[in-house]
């Protein structure tokens, strides 16, 4: 009997640590014996990265508009179509510290404003990421509207988002003096010339 008890006690501490392993390991990694199972997350589309970004430029804690600017770029200053008729441009940190690389990372947003220098038209932003258009200096084009939702093509062009690949952007600033695409960081004369 005394053999059938210690068996029975063997077993049943067996089973017992067979079920708390598993239930811990189900939860390994996790650091929290609470945790639920991790949910897979989605891509973003291409609306909620134009959001997201628009968020990204106004952080309250750095919004574009405390940034500084490219040298030379500091205050209002005549502009051409297609954007304002005076402009604004600011640069963040990563563009100010090398205004003539400007390496990834690189952001330029540009304040379009009407001929009363008050009137905010739109908001163009350029931002260098790795692989977004390798041909084009991996510039990536956004235009937003001053509520800071994305700009669109008319609705004869289909409503399109300006923002990525944009063709009329790219053209244009392919002139740039430095075949960077980048006017601001030119120096005065050939960046009032474009």
């Amino acid at each position: 009997m005394r053999g059938l008890t210690i068996a029975t006690a063997c077993w049943i501490a067996c089973g017992f640590l067979l079920a708390f392993r598993q239930s811990t390991s189900a939860q390994e990694g996790s650091g929290s014996s609470r945790s639920s199972p991790q949910r897979a997350t989605r891509p973003m589309t291409p609306d909620e990265f134009y959001q997201s970004f628009w968020k990204h430029l106004n952080k309250q804690e750095n919004p574009y508009k405390k940034w500084g600017s490219l040298p030379g770029r500091k205050d209002i200053r005549a502009g051409t179509t297609p954007h304002g008729e005076f402009l604004r441009i600011y640069a963040n940190k990563i563009a100010i510290d090398d205004p003539k690389g400007l390496p990834y990372g690189s952001i330029l947003v540009t304040e379009n404003y009407g001929a009363d220098q008050e009137t905010l038209k739109d908001i163009t932003v350029m931002y260098r990421s790795k692989g977004a258009a390798p041909q084009q200096g991996d510039w990536y084009w956004l235009k937003y509207q001053p509520d800071g939702t994305i700009a669109r093509t008319p609705e004869k062009e289909g409503k399109k988002a300006i923002a990525g690949k944009v063709t009329s952007c790219i053209e244009c600033h392919s002139k740039a003096g430095g075949k960077d695409l980048v006017y601001s960081n030119d120096p005065e004369k050939e960046a009032n010339e474009k």
